[in-house]
């Protein structure tokens, strides 16, 4: 398949945080292709269809003010990487600070207008929660809220699945990351660990990528994929 021209790529990526910013779920969910998928965080269930798409802005966008500060930008192909921190203010009041890689992969539909096939959101739960509970009583009420809330919207299923994201290869996969990069003679920087990958900030000279660490949950070396391409 042809990839979609970069400005394309640029053009669908970036109308999705600003439909995020206007609250605008009709606009948010048209992003996606007819089989788009969102991994938030990666190593939770995906949400895999448009009706689980719509619920899962329901559940954590709609509540919310959501600001992205983006660092970065990489687009290889038909992939762009943000390198960027997410500030989302729950209902409480409570705003979480969360350093994070997204990754789209984009494709063209039949009409040949970019839409996103999927939406890799790398980031740690673990790391969320603790910011909730260091919080104080606004973050414990916006606890208190989010259990009940995710069940109700997603489903007993899918919140079950959304849980999955607090597994994952956690700080020993960092510093197996880390290491293997440096051997390859990279610059390390913001590394997170999502479900079975992990991913890292790089520099090589004065190039900053992104790399994609994916273990497998299988012993040995774990597969990379480098993205160098023009911001």
């Amino acid at each position: 398949m042809t990839a979609p021209p970069r400005e394309s790529v640029r053009a669908v990526v970036e109308a999705s945080p600003a439909a995020v910013a206007a609250h605008d779920k009709g606009a948010w969910t048209a992003l996606f292709a007819a089989d788009g998928e969102v991994h938030d965080p990666v190593g939770a269930r995906p949400q895999r269809d448009p009706a689980a798409i719509a619920r899962f802005y329901d559940m954590f966008i709609a509540p919310n003010t959501i600001v992205f500060d983006v660092e970065h930008d990489v687009i290889a192909g038909d992939t762009m990487i943000r390198d960027l921190t997410v500030y989302t203010t729950m209902s409480t009041g409570v705003t979480m600070r969360i350093p994070m890689h997204l990754r789209y992969e984009v494709t063209l539909d039949d009409a040949g207008r970019a839409r996103i096939l999927g939406l890799y959101a790398h980031w740690e739960l673990r790391g969320m929660i603790a910011q909730l509970l260091a919080a104080g009583p606004r973050g414990l009420l916006a606890g208190t809220i989010l259990g009940p809330r995710l069940v109700r919207t997603l489903g007993p299923r899918a919140a079950a699945g959304f849980l999955a994201g607090l597994r994952g290869v956690g700080a020993g996969g960092r510093r197996r990351a880390r290491a293997a990069l440096r051997r390859r003679g990279l610059s390390v920087g913001k590394t997170l660990a999502a479900g079975t990958s992990v991913t890292v900030t790089v520099h090589d000279g004065d190039r900053r990528g992104l790399a994609l660490v994916e273990f497998g949950g299988v012993p040995g070396d774990p597969a990379i994929t480098l993205y160098f391409g023009e911001g």
